[in-house]
């Protein structure tokens, strides 16, 4: 089973277009597809990305970002440039797309695989950056192999084995790691819409079960198009600094 793993997709639909494009153009083969939460907010095209999820996604979970448009206290920990982009896509969402991202859950367990936007030690607002962070992600897992999470948007990971934590981040366009049968791990995709660690372009990744391995990519694009939507909509310009 090869499963291609999205996270915060944040409403890029020209990110998640090049994603598509690139695995078409490598000829690289997935049975499944998984994403991670944050399908809204700072890009223009919630609707097009929150409906390529519903026909294509077999696990798809809620982000803070998606959690704050159904409940709007959330929003109190946004930055003033997130609660702009919040109320903006409140005004364009369809109903059946709030709908569908109402029914979703910041987490869940697939076998010995724990899926959930932030760390599981709180799914929602939980972030996992450090070591620390990695060891209460692994305690709260429900003793769970493999930990896929997503929110901070930074491509990442995090081996744990005999009580020690071995970390890594990842970079350049293809970067894999073997998954070895007396480890377990916190790996971490990336964002697809909206990259955090200075390097640009989409982050995704491929886990193949069959073999063990979980792969990175990252796909420059051409943010032309994003700026032109950006501006149309009349969101602050400043959001093309998080797509560079």
């Amino acid at each position: 089973m090869r499963t291609l793993v999205l996270s915060d997709i944040h409403a890029n639909w020209v990110a998640l277009e090049a994603v598509l494009a690139f695995l078409r153009g490598r000829g690289l083969r997935y049975d499944d597809v998984v994403i991670l939460g944050d399908y809204v907010d700072y890009g223009t095209r919630p609707n097009e990305v929150i409906e390529w999820a519903r026909e294509n996604c077999s696990l798809c979970l809620l982000g803070n970002h998606d959690a704050a448009l159904l409940n709007p206290s959330e929003r109190r920990y946004f930055s003033d440039l997130a609660l702009k982009c919040s109320l903006w896509t409140e005004k364009v969402i369809k109903p059946e797309n709030l709908r569908f991202l109402s029914r979703l859950r910041p987490a869940s367990r697939r076998g010995d695989i724990f899926h959930s936007h932030g760390s599981p030690a709180d799914p929602l607002w939980g972030y996992v950056f450090s070591d620390e962070d990695a060891r209460k992600a692994l305690r709260s897992s429900s003793g769970a192999k493999i930990v896929l999470l997503g929110h901070t948007h930074i491509p990442s990971y995090f081996a744990g084995a005999k009580g020690q934590i071995f970390s890594g981040h990842v970079v350049g366009e293809e970067f894999s790691i073997k998954l070895m049968p007396s480890v377990r791990y916190v790996i971490n995709p990336g964002s697809v819409g909206q990259p955090r660690d200075g390097l640009g372009g989409a982050s995704f990744g491929i886990l193949d079960s069959e073999e063990g391995r979980f792969t990175w990519y990252r796909v420059d694009y051409d943010i032309t198009p994003l700026k032109d939507e950006i501006r149309r909509a009349g969101l602050p310009m400043s959001l093309l600094n998080y797509f560079l």
